[in-house]
């Protein structure tokens, strides 16, 4: 199989460079830099320059392949709205051009739970629950708009779908040293405690649901995909800190003060047109603050969908990880 994959210098498009190369397929992979041409070839990949929005070097590049990728996107708590419209809706846009204009016959994206947030806690929640376009988050709209265009560009010799992971995770992954640094600075807060249940996917289940996708869906869907359990919040992030030898600390707050706390923070940030991001935002409260539990069934029966890494075996990777460094 020939494959297109765009972001795949980036933490989850290095691990799909790597899964695609282990099956022999041949992988080009758009690059925006020197270092990350360097990153993308190491791992076996052809390295094309460009971006998301240079549609002709895409179409150009893309000629004779059998799948895009589309990993790469724009994920931040904060950030002004065009920003994060201009990498997840145009630059889903005009990869979706290139490929049909390429002839490309499948398109798979690499979406986001996140895409059907909303304020209130989601718990088993499917495939059926709405898309979502919150004001108070520009990430969570922009990615919601960008799969509203990959499921509506699906048609007879062009199928397209979507994958929604929930907290990508594993070895490589840059939100755990963010963890680290927080907690040992002083700064990390537990929200409500950290006391609901949620969904996380690890980074090597993503990329393989990614692959049956490609191979599997029908085209016009999107699936959630999990690493098969859900777990308690506390639970998890404590877990996955002792990985790194760090353990967190008691301080929490309620969800609604965290709400507010985070609200009026981009408020005053927004005042005094700070470069830097607050320390709370509405963003960060709702990725992280509250319940999120959803069924996988339709991955598992559309796709022949299972976690091929487990909690325990991932944790037990990076603890082993962290030992080397």
């Amino acid at each position: 199989m020939k494959v297109f994959v765009t972001g795949g210098s980036g933490f989850v498009g290095r691990h799909m460079i790597k899964m695609l190369r282990d099956r022999d397929d041949e992988v080009i992979a758009l690059v925006r830099s020197d270092r990350s041409a360097e990153q993308v070839t190491q791992l076996g990949a052809k390295a094309v320059r460009g971006d998301l929005l240079d549609e002709l070097v895409m179409i150009q590049t893309m000629q004779g392949c059998d799948v895009v990728f589309h990993i790469a996107g724009y994920l931040d708590i904060w950030g002004k709205y065009q920003a994060f419209y201009q990498t997840n809706v145009l630059g889903t846009e005009c990869t979706l051009a290139a490929a049909q204009a390429a002839n490309v016959p499948c398109f798979v994206q690499i979406g986001a739970a996140a895409s059907v947030f909303d304020r209130q806690p989601l718990s088993q929640i499917d495939e059926s629950y709405p898309l979502q376009q919150p004001k108070f988050s520009p990430y969570i709209a922009t990615k919601s708009l960008a799969e509203q265009r990959v499921i509506a560009a699906n048609h007879p010799g062009f199928r397209t779908s979507v994958v929604r992971p929930s907290w990508i995770w594993g070895k490589g992954d840059h939100a755990l040293s963010q963890l680290v640094n927080a907690v040992k600075t002083g700064q990390f807060v537990w929200i409500a405690q950290g006391n609901y249940p949620y969904m996380t996917t690890h980074v090597a289940n993503v990329c393989h649901g990614a692959i049956l996708a490609a191979t599997c869906s029908p085209g016009g869907q999107a699936y959630f995909l999990s690493d098969g359990d859900v777990v308690n919040f506390r639970k998890w992030i404590t877990a996955l800190l002792e990985t790194a030898g760090v353990k967190p600390g008691r301080l929490s707050i309620p969800r609604w003060a965290a709400w507010y706390l985070a609200e009026l923070s981009e408020i005053v940030w927004t005042i005094s047109r700070r470069k830097d991001a607050p320390p709370i935002t509405r963003t960060m409260v709702r990725l992280i603050g509250q319940e999120l539990t959803f069924s996988d069934r339709k991955a598992q029966q559309e796709l022949g969908y299972a976690p091929i890494v487990t909690r325990d075996l991932g944790l037990a990777e990076l603890t082993e990880n962290f030992k080397k460094i």
